[in-house]
């Protein structure tokens, strides 16, 4: 069976967890949309299964304690959105081990981190990446 629905998923987190990187410290209006993609309601004014999936990664974010928001705007925007502390160390924290970057630049650390190997795994569509490198850093504790 097929799970495109947890790829989704994975992709969501994704997308928001970099989009909030990459605005850090500040707090931030995060469109659904910008995550989900274009939204194609139904002629009763309802959000496709997508886009609501989309908002379920987002509060399913919040709720494991990595990101911060005031509320959800109809459905359309998380308002004064930002990472947790937790969040913000997991996306710096590199994803080899210490030892094969003790002595490499600081620029090679860099694109070990969590954040840079999202960013590529995103870029390169690569589902499969980007699902091993949530469920390795994000999924355990």
């Amino acid at each position: 069976m097929i799970d495109i629905n947890i790829d989704d998923f994975f992709h969501d987190i994704a997308v928001t967890l970099l989009s909030l990187y990459q605005q850090f410290p500040r707090k931030i209006s995060l469109y659904l949309e910008d995550i989900s993609g274009p939204d194609d309601m139904d002629e009763f004014g309802l959000h496709s299964n997508r886009y609501l999936s989309t908002i379920g990664a987002v509060s399913w974010l919040h709720d494991e304690g990595y990101i911060r928001y005031s509320n959800i705007v109809h459905q359309e925007s998380v308002e004064d959105c930002t990472l947790t502390q937790m969040a913000f160390v997991k996306l710096i924290h590199p994803t080899l081990a210490q030892n094969h970057l003790a002595d490499a630049s600081s620029i090679k650390k860099q694109q070990h981190t969590l954040a840079q190997q999202l960013h590529c795994a995103l870029k390169d569509q690569s589902s499969i990446e980007v699902r091993s490198l949530i469920e390795q850093h994000l999924l355990t504790r």
